[in-house]
């Protein structure tokens, strides 16, 4: 007899609230299937700045509008829903801990190795978000990936940390709260974006996904199927719609127009002598410029972001691993010849990402960049579901790590701890 679990995924971003549900379908034999998408929505957002909640009503209402479509459309109401966490405010550590009470039967097991628990330094400025094993250490032997069934009661493990900013955070589930909807766990965007869109051996062999967001451009770096850097940079596509809405005083909107129907970042690709109207701030009045103007502009920018995510790289000493590709993604990365540009300034092999076919049967509707987060949040959400329901226990592991705030169990990166903020009035 088939079954269904029913969840919801938020993709919360600085210019927009991109909602999906989905139900897992699943039989008594705990075979589960791919999900399968019900509905989806995307709402503007006025109340986020650089990917950081500003206006909590403003958020609020976004969030509310987006999942009243999610409701209309399929009759589902969501109370629940994994949201996507991005922000210049969410930083990352790598650190080395060392594993006690394994091998104590000779040899480690896997369920000594899944049992592990270690403590994080938790404080009221920062909550830990993932904690992601890169590799352990095995009687002072590096690199190495899974050390089950080797002889040794001496093993660390190299974990990669990512927290965020507490106050900010709070702002987040606030806003959701107020919406009317329970946070049942916070999951990294960008490492989202790169679950729904990296193949399994672009994560083995290394690769970047640089997610071009509304606010904000975020770095995943995965190598030997494994996260091992994160980086946020506080420009987006919003910075690139600005340039050209300061630069000639017209308004957003028509600057975002101009942006999509005529931006380029190859001066060649535009001609010569097309032009673009553009509404004057604040007047009943229009102006022309030459759309090459509008080109160069995005050029620029698109060319200062090139050199911004080489100097992240760099600070991670990540500059020579050349064989690391890179892959674009989100909303910003649909800016005609970014990718080739960013090819040239990062000496890279570059590609541009979009949700797998593989994750959905009604996979068309999501096949945007833009998508990527919010499909990767649910394919995350729907690796918990599968967890509860192979394990067959009341008490599911995602349900044990989401109420420890400083206690992580180590996992597969497919699956990595989350822990749920503690709700302060």
């Amino acid at each position: 007899m088939t079954q269904c679990e029913t969840i919801t995924a938020i993709d919360v971003g600085t210019t927009k609230v991109f909602s999906l549900i989905a139900k897992i379908p699943f039989d008594n034999a705990r075979s589960v299937s791919k999900p399968e998408l019900i509905a989806t929505s995307t709402v503007r957002c006025d109340g986020l700045q650089r990917g950081n909640v500003e206006d909590i009503t403003l958020t609020a209402a976004a969030i509310k509008q987006s999942l009243k479509q999610l409701e209309d459309q399929s009759g589902v109401k969501t109370t629940s829903a994994y949201v996507g966490v991005t922000g210049s405010h969410v930083l990352y550590e790598n650190k080395r801990n060392l594993v006690d009470g394994i091998g104590t039967y000779g040899v480690i097991t896997p369920d000594e190795l899944n049992s592990v628990e270690f403590s994080i330094e938790s404080d009221d400025e920062r909550m830990l978000l993932h904690a992601m094993p890169i590799s352990y250490s095995v009687d002072g032997a590096d690199g190495i990936r899974n050390p089950v069934g080797m002889h040794s009661n001496l093993v660390s493990v190299d974990t990669h940390i990512i927290t965020a900013d507490r106050s900010l955070l709070t702002k987040l589930l606030d806003s959701c709260k107020l919406a009317n909807v329970k946070v049942k766990a916070f999951v990294m965007e960008p490492f989202a974006s790169g679950l729904a869109t990296l193949t399994e051996k672009e994560r083995e062999q290394g690769t970047l996904i640089i997610d071009i967001g509304g606010g904000t451009t975020d770095i995943v770096g995965f190598k030997n199927d494994r996260v091992i850097y994160t980086g946020v940079i506080p420009v987006g596509g919003y910075q690139f719609t600005n340039d050209i809405a300061y630069t000639y005083n017209s308004t957003y909107e028509s600057a975002e127009k101009a942006k999509i129907a005529h931006g380029h970042t190859e001066l060649t690709a535009i001609e010569i002598s097309q032009n673009v109207t553009l509404q004057v701030k604040e007047e009943l009045e229009s102006t022309t410029v030459p759309a090459r103007e509008i080109g160069r502009l995005l050029r620029e920018r698109a060319i200062e972001l090139a050199q911004m995510v080489q100097l992240k790289l760099d600070e991670f000493q990540m500059a020579q691993s050349d064989t690391m590709r890179v892959v674009l993604t989100g909303g910003g990365s649909k800016l005609p010849g970014i990718t080739h540009l960013f090819q040239r300034y990062l000496g890279r092999r570059v590609r541009l990402g979009k949700p797998s076919v593989d994750w959905f049967d009604q996979s068309e509707m999501l096949q945007e960049p833009s998508k990527s987060t919010g499909v990767g949040i649910l394919i995350w959400a729907s690796s918990k579901i599968e967890d509860s329901i192979k394990t067959n226990k009341s008490d599911s592991l995602i349900s044990k790590l989401l109420r420890s705030q400083k206690k992580l169990r180590l996992s597969p990166w497919m699956r990595p701890a989350t822990a749920q903020i503690s709700e302060r009035s």
